[in-house]
């Protein structure tokens, strides 16, 4: 059975989609090691910043979400999200040792970030009608075919920053981002039955400015703001204030769209389910990235591998895993898997992932040093498992086809897998620091893993109790009607 060919749009979104993972993953994969070796943090500082920041960039997602749906369109947006992330990456690229000009350049980022991260699997969903089977497809391979990004960054930027210096590294970040953006441009004729800029609302005149006005404004002043949040370490009094309104949202769109309640219903489960699995998912830019840099042998053919390398190792099991899923989830397919035991799948290798961990620092108190193969094992299925959650939940969330709301659900998805997760994963990564206080650092580490590892294991199972229970009693009600029949 031949697969139905993807609309032509689908290839420049996908195109500034790797160039996007390039910039983050390649910043993502040196910023704690950055923090850790040249700036002379400690571990917990260099954790609650890079916590911080991680939380952040996934909070202004909604307010983007908003800001397309309402003014911009999405394809805009995601124009403007790439300038702001390009600059910030160009900042972060200068030769400087400031926190200032550190907190800056991640504050530019954040403001980019949300204009572009929800707005893209948005414009994504705008190519398809509501009940076109090519939709799951289409988010399956921008997922994957971004990770190609995410491969090649932690190992052009990790390579460069040890060979020519930190900031060389980031400022190739910065550069892949404004790549990307120059091919998405190039194929604007591709977007024209897209949402383009809503004119009669950005024109109206609201408080002296226009609206216009008041959006640069805004645009001027936030990086500003998310400075001063960095910089005082208040990232989670804004959390709580953004997550307490994304609630309220989330609550007024069920009561305005009854006819879509069970279905917004599902979406919130799969958000808090979304979040679990990037509690432990998040860890790899911290609590995994520092056990790398402290206890694996690094050493492969008399060279040392750079930590900031072992970042690419999920990337490549998502990308080897894309072909499996794109089969999994191929129309008409007999062994398509439901949402829930995708879920359930994606939790069980990550729940696996770890305990190879623990099983890898054990070893590691036995002799000296931890395996880097056995690393690489325990990373890869961590990566097979993202392939299994997001996709899955962007696809049910654009499927609605709520008109000026599914930006916003998009973002309030990202806030609760992005913002809430990061913040959660920091505090959780915090343990690994407290434990060393009265346990040797690789069992803190060993005990850590564990913990993650059965608690995963233990959701899995009270999801596919609640799966088993609901099944039963669905079969039950049939044979009910059947007998009254």
């Amino acid at each position: 059975m031949q697969t139905p060919s993807q609309p032509r749009a689908i290839y420049y979104i996908v195109a500034i989609q790797i160039w996007e993972y390039f910039s983050f993953y390649g910043m993502r994969a040196l910023l704690i090691l950055y923090l850790t070796h040249q700036l002379g943090f400690d571990d917990s500082h260099a954790i609650g910043l890079f916590s911080a920041y991680a939380s952040l960039v996934y909070v202004t997602p909604i307010l983007g979400g908003w800001i397309a749906d309402r003014l911009l369109g999405n394809r805009v947006a995601v124009i403007a999200g790439a300038l702001l992330m390009t600059l910030g990456h160009i900042v972060l690229g200068l030769e400087s040792d400031s926190t200032m000009s550190l907190y800056l350049a991640l504050a530019i980022i954040i403001c980019g970030y949300g204009l572009f991260k929800s707005n893209i699997s948005c414009l994504l969903g705008e190519l398809y009608d509501a009940n076109d089977s090519r939709r799951d497809g289409g988010f399956s391979l921008l997922y994957a075919a971004g990770n190609v990004g995410s491969i090649a960054a932690p190992i052009v930027c990790g390579l460069a920053a040890q060979w020519y210096g930190w900031h060389v590294g980031f400022a190739l970040a910065g550069i892949g981002m404004f790549i990307g953006l120059m091919v998405f441009l190039s194929g604007h004729r591709h977007f024209r039955n897209t949402r383009g800029v809503n004119k009669p609302a950005l024109q109206a005149r609201r408080f002296v400015l226009p609206t216009w006005g008041w959006l640069l404004v805004m645009l001027c002043l936030a990086p500003v703001f998310f400075t001063l949040l960095l910089e005082r370490n208040w990232a989670g009094y804004l959390l709580a204030a953004v997550c307490l309104i994304a609630a309220q949202m989330v609550a007024r769109i069920m009561i305005a769209s009854p006819q879509h309640r069970r279905a917004l219903w599902q979406i919130v489960w799969l958000m808090l389910a979304g979040t679990l699995f990037w509690v432990l998912a998040q860890q790899g830019g911290s609590s995994i990235s520092l056990f790398i840099d402290h206890f694996v042998d690094r050493r492969w053919l008399n060279v040392e591998v750079p930590t900031a390398l072992f970042q690419s190792v999920n990337a490549v099991a998502v990308m080897a895993a894309g072909v499996i899923l794109a089969w999994l989830v191929r129309p008409g397919g007999s062994s398509a898997l439901r949402v829930w035991l995708k879920f359930a799948f994606g939790l069980t290798l990550m729940g696996a992932g770890f305990m190879l961990l623990a099983l890898n620092a054990h070893q590691s108190q036995l002799h000296g040093h931890a395996s880097m193969s056995m690393m690489v094992a325990g990373l890869a299925l961590m990566g097979f498992a993202e392939l299994f959650i997001d996709p899955v939940a962007m696809a049910q969330i654009t499927r609605l086809n709520m008109p000026g709301v599914t930006g916003v659900l998009t973002g309030i998805y990202m806030l609760a897998t992005g913002a809430v997760a990061n913040w959660l994963a920091g505090m959780v990564a915090q343990q690994t620091t407290e434990a060393q206080i009265s346990e040797t650092a690789v069992a803190a580490y060993g005990h850590f893993f564990a913990q993650m590892g059965e608690w995963t294991l233990g959701c899995v199972t009270v999801i596919l109790l609640i799966i088993g229970v609901r099944r039963v009693l669905g079969n039950s009600a049939l044979r009910m009607a059947a007998s009254e029949d």
